[in-house]
């Protein structure tokens, strides 16, 4: 499992415990980018200065949870010792200290360090190039930059082109006058990484704008009329054009409605959405000789399927073969097909047992009805429901015997769901990692799953 390896100690954050870290300052976020993710993360402000969570910084990249050990909070990722102490201004990794620009911070279990430490910590245990864009607080890590071109057209139809180097998906604003396209997941950098305006007019479409502010990357295009927005299928271009005059039908070519009566309504069927970790390329942990998280995942997402059939509950896999998907594409499917409950399983040689995991969102609030549901925190209004699921489970799993830890991490893709979303990972009965391939352990797991789902059933509501 590769976005966390969490280890049983002080350090552990367990969701039902857990509380989000108060004097957040609403809305600021530091996002990193990398080759194979790109997240965000809450900043804080302590005493007129940015702090940000070293769990949130580091575990998606695939570091250990922080363990307390004598004065000393140590933590490992990329094969690399990260150790920092309470009150002091500087860490220890791979045998030498690194300044911090501020004292490190302890508060309810978690470790906080300052924001302009981000830059020097990455670059060190990942031991690659990093580039922090610190106004904008956006670090990039190797090379992952995403490029654009703009091509204006001015025809009868004023149109812009824009072409990127990278599919792209951003979020659209429209207001009276501009057009703003939101780069959240995106890499996306303008020339020099610097802002800049393009002019071309007083028309339908007067200029374009790149800048970058709080975690995002924006390209704003004004102009004296609405625009008309349309994708390329590959995502790497995006065409702008004013949009064409609405024909108003007459009264008389107008069809007649044909109300549809309550009870024909059709209603929405509950289904599982299990989702095997990693595929393809991507193999996952290694469990010693030629066994992978990836085939360990799959198989146990076959014996799920087959336990909630038998429970009367429909299910379907997001991979039932050897094929890569990427943790935004996994979210997007989810949603799409509107899950009632999403299921990821993962496997890991550290630990023991079975961990269960919920979200851990730093700002969880309801979002409003109607309202656009952010990518990043998706799961908000999702997240007392699958807290309620992944206690059933983790509750089944005790009675078949197996030590059972319940967390609470800001995961993705859990975070980018809107259903209720949970994550299982097995771990090694003991010191013994072949036992991770015990079809009999993985069937006992399978089952306790299934169980656990299908006592919260009723309180997972119908489809998003």
């Amino acid at each position: 499992m590769r976005w966390n390896k969490p280890v049983l100690a002080l350090a552990i954050i367990v969701f039902y415990c857990a509380m989000p870290i108060s004097g957040a300052t609403r809305g600021q976020q530091l996002t990193v980018y990398t080759a194979q993710t790109s997240y965000s993360l809450p900043v804080f402000d302590r005493g007129g200065k940015p702090y940000i969570s070293i769990t949130e910084l580091l575990s998606p990249l695939g570091a250990s949870l922080p363990q307390l050990k004598s004065k000393e909070w140590k933590l490992e990722l990329n094969r690399a010792e990260l150790r920092l102490t309470e009150d002091k201004d500087k860490a220890i990794i791979r045998g030498h200290q690194v300044d911090l620009s501020g004292k490190v911070l302890v508060e309810e279990g978690r470790v906080l360090v300052p924001l302009d430490a981000s830059l020097a910590l990455l670059s060190r245990l990942l031991n690659t190039t990093v580039d922090f864009h610190r106004p904008s607080r956006r670090i990039f890590v190797g090379n992952t930059l995403v490029r654009f071109h703009a091509e204006f057209m001015n025809q009868d139809q004023p149109s812009l082109v824009l072409n990127f180097s990278q599919p792209v998906k951003p979020e659209t604003n429209h207001a009276q006058d501009r057009t703003t396209l939101v780069f959240r997941k995106e890499p996306l950098v303008g020339s020099a990484g610097e802002a800049h305006k393009q002019q071309f007019g007083d028309g339908a479409i007067q200029s374009l704008t790149y800048s970058e502010d709080n975690g995002t990357a924006l390209l704003t295009i004004t102009g004296n009329t609405v625009l008309e927005i349309t994708r390329s299928e590959d995502g790497k271009t995006i065409t702008l054009q004013a949009e064409k005059p609405v024909e108003t039908a007459t009264p008389e070519s107008t069809p007649e409605s044909t109300p549809t009566a309550e009870g024909q309504r059709h209603t929405p069927e509950f289904f599982v959405m299990i989702d095997p970790s990693h595929g393809g390329y991507d193999k996952g942990a290694s469990l010693g000789g030629k066994v992978m998280e990836k085939d360990i995942t799959l198989r146990l997402a076959r014996e799920l399927h087959k336990e909630l059939e038998e429970r009367g509950i429909a299910s379907r896999l997001l991979r039932d073969g050897d094929i890569e998907l990427g943790l935004e594409r996994r979210a997007e499917i989810t949603n799409e097909q509107h899950a009632g409950i999403y299921v990821a399983l993962h496997a890991g040689p550290t630990g023991k047992g079975v961990r269960v995991y919920a979200s851990l969102l730093a700002d969880a609030q309801q979002p409003a009805a109607g309202r656009f549901q952010p990518w990043e925190s998706a799961q908000s209004g999702a997240l007392s429901r699958s807290q309620t699921a992944a206690q059933a489970v983790a509750n089944e799993l005790r009675k078949k015997g197996l030590t059972v830890a319940s967390l609470g991490m800001p995961l993705r893709p859990l975070n980018n769901i809107v259903s209720p979303a949970i994550a299982v990972e097995l771990a090694p009965d003991g010191e013994n990692v072949e036992s991770l391939e015990n079809q009999k352990r993985q069937n006992t797991v399978a089952a306790a799953i299934a169980s656990g789902i299908a006592q919260v059933r009723s309180q997972m509501g119908g489809r998003p």
